[in-house]
């Protein structure tokens, strides 16, 4: 929690600046050992996975795509191959890469495959902007494309390393990821009559799956050096370091909320990453190589978790208000007072937006260093119902009061959490005791 203190005539204004919460549902595969791994919206509106047996062991193979509605209910279609990527086809179909096979496959939303054989170990697999599917040669030297009557076209990579990721962007092109292999790591792009151009990476560097931003710029992820990469669509690249050491970013998507999201396999966390670089960490429940991660219509994110052989909805509750306080939080007052929590509720510039319309409703006081939790206690009859107390005299457009009693509270910081009219995200206002 961030805390900007401005002083405005003789009123301290502390403006809260609320993380967003997430909760994650968790729904099991049937099967023991599935190894769910690249996961899309399909063009039915589910969502639809691979399942590689175990993506960390490329001699561990899968057999399968997985469908799962967004209620939970899963399905398994046996396609004869090992996928390793997924996408939805221009034609209605979902489109497969396998590596081990070294097949492109179609499956239609009904369960019949088609395959068509192809070189190169194919990889990763993207709905192109002319109508057909695009994908890497992990090994082939090639980005091949495919035409919905299953025709593929190989076109050289020059100088290339192991070909992976490969997503179609802003610009009308195909752009791809290339960890070098003695030479020097690189993001690609293609144009649809088969030019590319290779843009180096800093030495170190282990580029793998990448996608266009809500920004207009592409973002891949770097396990080699632990980052998330950006690059503008000229060619200008920019890394941001992951908080987790080792962290082994590996699918990267963008997010129903304007920023990108990323799995991190070996740090066993959901990451945010804003425009700006800004990152931050959610850790997974399971704690089991998370993989593949896409957002669904309806706002939610969906993940895969190879290692605890499940699929993962995610759903961010981002908060509606910034919380600006009107009083000093760092001043600590004695167990036993009566201690007035005095905010007002704000946009992201600071303007009130306070009113007697909306209702404050305290629901907790936590210690924020211990998660110890207690019932809110107010001071007499100051504010029945738990519910703050709007009075027009506070700040310079109205505010809220709620006279906390800190009876029983030991020393150390709180927050004395509080929910909104309207809003299901549950905000805090930080206090001292001591």
């Amino acid at each position: 929690m961030q805390k900007l203190f401005m002083a405005i005539g003789l009123v301290l204004v502390a403006a809260v600046v609320c993380p967003a919460q997430v909760t994650f549902t968790e729904y099991p595969l049937p099967g023991p050992s599935g190894g769910p791994s690249s996961i899309i919206v399909g063009p039915d509106g589910n969502l639809w996975f691979d399942e590689q047996a175990n993506p960390n062991n490329f001699g561990n193979r899968g057999d399968r795509v997985g469908r799962i509605t967004p209620s939970g209910v899963i399905t398994e279609f046996l396609v004869a191959i090992s996928p390793t990527g997924i996408t939805a086809g221009p034609d209605g179909n979902l489109w497969i890469a396998d590596y081990f096979d070294q097949t492109i496959g179609k499956l239609t939303t009904a369960g019949v495959f088609t395959r068509f054989s192809a070189g190169g170990y194919p990889f990763g697999i993207a709905s192109g902007p002319d109508g057909n599917l695009w994908f890497t040669e992990r090994y082939g030297g090639n980005i091949g494309r495919v035409t919905t009557a299953g025709a593929i076209t190989e076109f050289p990579v020059p100088s290339s390393g192991e070909l992976f990721g490969i997503t179609a962007g802003p610009d009308g092109n195909l752009w791809f990821t290339e960890a070098g292999t003695g030479g020097p790591d690189k993001i690609g792009r293609i144009t649809l009559a088969g030019v590319v151009t290779q843009f180096p990476l800093a030495s170190g560097s282990a580029p793998y799956l990448i996608t266009s931003g809500p920004d207009g710029n592409l973002w891949f992820t770097d396990g080699g050096a632990n980052k998330i990469g950006r690059i503008t669509t000229a060619g200008v690249i920019t890394e941001f370091p992951i908080p987790t050491t080792g962290s082994n970013p590996s699918n990267i998507s963008q997010g129903p909320d304007g920023n990108l999201w990323f799995t991190e396999n070996a740090g066993n966390n959901i990451a945010r990453i804003t425009p700006s670089g800004v990152i931050t960490e959610f850790p997974v429940p399971s704690g089991s190589y998370p993989d593949g991660i896409t957002a669904d219509p309806d706002g939610n994110l969906w993940f895969t978790e190879s290692g605890a052989n499940k699929i993962v909805k995610l759903n961010v509750n981002s908060p509606h208000y910034n919380v600006c306080l009107l009083y000093d939080p760092t001043k600590a007052v004695k167990s036993g007072s009566t201690i007035p929590i005095k905010l007002q509720l704000c946009d992201a510039t600071g303007n009130d937006l306070s009113s007697s319309g909306i209702t404050l409703h305290a629901v907790s006081v936590t210690q924020v260093s211990s998660s110890i939790s207690g019932d809110v206690q107010d001071s007499g009859n100051a504010n029945p119902d738990n519910d703050f107390r709007f009075d027009s005299s506070l700040g310079s457009t109205g505010g809220y009061i709620f006279n906390l009693f800190t009876r029983g509270l030991t020393t150390g910081t709180y927050n004395l959490n509080f929910t909104v009219t309207g809003d299901t995200f549950v905000y805090a206002a930080p206090f001292q005791v001591k």
